[in-house]
C-alpha cells in the first residue's frame, strides 16, 4: 500500500534539508549554482571587443562560440541557453555577433533578424529604454542607426536629485552609458551639445557614487550585463583609463571556463535568504546550522547609507554587504530572520530591519524595489512586494491595525487585476504575484473579502491538468502557459494555504504531490527561468529560491495537513 501522502511529503522535506545541509558553506551561506546567461555574456563580449581589444581577444572568440551554441531552433535566444526565446537577448546577441565577426556569424544572425522581423523589430518594444537599448546595441553592430532617436538628457543629473531620483531609480548608470554612446554615435548639436558637455562632471560624479557602495571595483550593481553597457558607454565617451579599466577588470574576473558570463554575478544572499525560510517553515528553525545561516544574513546587513536611492543604512542587496539595497530582497532576508524570532544579538538587527522597511514605503501604501515613489515603472509599485512587505512586518510584530499596514492593504486590495490576479515586478507570469498577496490576505484576517476571494479563484482556475502551475496566459513571449515549474507551484501552494484552503482539498494534494515528484534524486529540485532581470523582457534562473519555495511549500502543506481525516486514513 502507497504510503500516505504526508509521510511522502515528510521523506521529501528531510532528503532537501539534508542536501541543503550538506552544501551550506561554515559562514552559514550557499552556493547558488546556476546557469550562465546570454545577456551577461552578450553584452561582456562586446563591452571587452570595444575597450580591450587585444588582452580580451580569447575571452571574446570563446564568448563568441558559447553564443552561437546556444542559439535556439527558432533563431533566437532566451534569457539562459536552451530557454524559450525572448526579445531582447536575441537582440543583443545577434548584435554581438555581428559585431565581433560579421562574415563568420552570417547564418546565426540572419535566422536572429528574421525571428525579430516577424516579431516586429525593435517598434514592438513598449519600455522606451529598452527600445532604445535595443537600438543601441543594433547601431554598434552596423545593424541599425541611432540617429533621430528621442536625446538622452544627460543635463538632469546637474539638477538636484530629489528631480532625477525618482524618474531614473536604479538605471543612473545605465542612462549615463546610453547618454554617452548616444553622443557619440548621433552627436548634440547647439545648445543640447553645450548641455551635453556640461553634465559629463556630473555624470562622472553619479557613477562613481554608485560604484562606492558596490562590492568590487568596477561592478555595478554586481550585474555583469550593467557593468558591460557601463563599460561600452565609458569607452565610447573617451572616459578616463581607470574608470574604463575598472570595469574590464571585472568582467575579465568573472567569466567562466565555456566563455560565458552570469547576469547578476552574487545571488548567494538573495537565494539563501529564501532557502534559510524554507528550512524554517519545514521545521528547521532551532537548527544550530539554520542559526549560523542567520547570523551570516544578518552580517550582511548594510551599515552605510546609499545616497544614490536615498536609502539609509539597515537593508540588504542580493550579493553581500554592500551594493544596491533593495526592498524585494531585504524583505526576502527578513522573512528568514523573523521566523526564528528574537535571538539574542540578532534582535537589534530585525529590528533595524525592520524599521528600515517601514521607512521605504511609498504615500500610496505601497513598496517598490529601490526608491519610493518612484515615477519608473519598472521600480514600482510591486504588487508583491507589498504583500511579502505586509508579511514580514505583520510576522514582526507590526499591528493589523498599524495605518501603515492598513494603507498597504488598501493599495493591494485596489490594484487587483479585472481578472483577480496580481502582478510580480521581478517574477514572472501571474501566479507569484497573486500567491503573494493571497499570503498578505491570510495573514491580515482578510481571506472572506471579495478580493481574496477573486484572486483565490483565479489561482485555482490557472492550475494545469497535472496539479502544477505555470506563469498563467500572460501574451508575454517565453511564457509557456502549458508547462508548470516547482518554483510557481510552490508560490501557489503556500498561497491558497495560506488563505483558507484547506490541505485536504484535491487540487492542494495534487499540487503537493507534483512538488514531491519533481524532486531530483540529489534531494533538490531544477530550478527554472521565473526570475526577471528586464520586465517580460529577459529571465534567468537562481538555483537557489526553487528550493526555499518547496520547502515553505511543502511545510507549509504538512502544518495544515496535520490532523486532516484523509490523513488519519492514510489516503493514497
Amino acid at each position: 500500500m502507497r504510503a500516505s501522502l504526508s509521510s511522502r511529503v515528510e521523506r521529501s522535506v528531510a532528503r532537501a534539508a539534508e542536501a541543503l545541509f550538506a552544501a551550506q558553506r561554515p559562514d552559514g551561506s550557499w552556493p547558488n549554482r546556476r546557469p550562465t546567461a546570454v545577456l551577461g555574456t552578450a553584452g561582456a563580449v562586446v563591452a571587452l571587443h570595444l575597450a580591450d581589444p587585444e588582452r580580451s581577444r580569447d575571452l571574446v572568440e570563446r564568448g563568441a562560440r558559447w553564443l552561437v551554441e546556444a542559439q535556439n531552433a527558432d533563431g533566437g535566444w532566451g534569457g539562459v541557453a536552451r530557454a524559450p526565446t525572448q526579445f531582447v537577448p536575441t537582440v543583443v546577441a545577434a548584435s554581438a555577433l555581428h559585431l565581433l565577426d560579421p562574415r563568420g556569424a552570417r547564418e546565426p544572425v540572419r535566422r536572429a533578424r528574421d525571428l525579430l522581423d516577424r516579431r516586429g523589430g525593435v517598434r514592438s518594444l513598449t519600455d522606451p529604454g529598452m527600445a532604445h537599448m535595443a537600438a543601441t546595441f543594433l547601431t554598434l553592430a552596423g545593424l541599425g542607426d541611432i540617429q533621430g532617436s528621442r536625446r538622452i538628457p544627460l543635463e538632469l543629473l546637474m539638477l538636484p536629485r530629489r528631480f532625477w531620483r525618482p524618474r531614473l531609480s536604479f538605471r543612473v548608470a545605465p542612462f549615463v552609458a546610453m547618454a554617452f554612446v548616444q553622443a557619440r554615435h548621433d552627436p548634440p548639436k547647439g545648445l543640447a551639445r553645450l548641455l551635453h558637455r556640461l553634465a559629463v562632471p556630473a555624470a562622472y560624479r553619479a557613477l562613481a557614487e554608485v560604484e562606492r557602495g558596490e562590492n568590487d571595483r568596477g561592478g555595478y550593481g554586481g550585474d555583469n550585463w550593467l557593468v558591460s553597457v557601463v563599460c561600452i558607454g565609458l569607452s565610447r565617451a573617451g572616459a578616463p583609463e581607470e574608470l574604463v579599466s575598472a570595469t574590464v577588470g571585472y568582467l575579465r574576473s568573472n567569466v567562466h571556463r565555456d566563455g560565458s558570463w552570469h547576469i547578476m554575478q552574487g545571488l548567494d544572499l538573495i537565494g539563501g535568504s529564501y532557502v534559510a525560510r524554507g528550512l524554517a517553515d519545514a521545521g528547521f528553525a532551532a537548527d544550530p546550522r539554520l542559526a549560523r545561516a542567520r547570523a551570516w544574513l544578518r552580517g550582511c546587513q548594510q551599515d552605510e547609507a546609499f545616497p544614490i536611492f536615498d536609502a539609509p543604512p539597515g537593508g540588504w542587496g542580493w550579493e553581500g554587504p554592500r551594493g544596491w539595497p533593495n526592498i524585494l530582497d531585504s524583505a526576502n532576508v527578513l522573512s528568514a530572520l523573523v521566523a526564528a524570532g528574537g535571538e539574542g544579538d540578532g534582535e537589534e538587527s530585525l529590528r533595524r530591519g525592520l524599521r528600515w522597511l517601514e521607512s521605504r514605503q511609498d504615500r500610496a501604501g505601497s513598496w517598490g524595489t529601490f526608491v519610493p515613489d518612484t515615477t519608473l515603472a519598472n521600480d514600482g509599485p510591486c504588487p508583491y512586494v507589498t504583500a511579502q512587505s505586509v508579511e514580514v512586518l505583520l510576522d514582526g510584530g507590526v499591528s493589523r491595525q498599524d495605518p501603515r499596514i492598513a494603507k498597504a492593504l488598501e493599495w493591494l486590495l485596489a490594484a487587483q487585476r479585472a481578472d483577480g490576479a496580481y502582478e510580480a515586478l521581478w517574477y514572472r507570469g501571474l501566479t507569484p504575484g497573486t500567491s503573494m498577496a493571497l499570503v498578505a490576505f491570510g495573514r491580515a484576517g482578510l481571506t472572506g473579502h471579495p478580493a481574496a476571494t477573486r484572486a483565490r479563484e483565479a489561482l485555482l482556475d490557472a492550475q494545469l491538468a497535472d496539479g502544477s502551475w505555470g506563469p498563467g496566459e500572460t501574451g508575454v513571449p517565453g511564457d509557456d502557459a502549458s508547462a508548470g515549474t516547482v518554483e510557481e507551484t510552490a508560490w501557489a501552494l503556500r498561497g491558497l494555504l495560506a488563505c483558507g484552503v484547506p490541505a485536504d482539498d484535491p487540487r492542494l494534494r495534487r499540487a503537493a504531490e507534483w512538488i514531491v515528484a519533481a524532486q531530483r534524486g540529489d534531494g533538490l529540485w531544477e530550478p527554472s527561468p521565473v526570475c526577471m532581470h528586464i520586465r517580460d523582457l529577459a529571465y534567468y534562473v537562481d538555483g537557489l529560491i526553487v528550493n526555499g519555495l518547496a520547502l515553505k511549500a511543502l511545510g507549509s502543506y504538512r502544518d495544515a495537513a496535520a490532523g486532516s481525516p484523509l490523513e488519519e486514513q492514510g489516503a493514497p
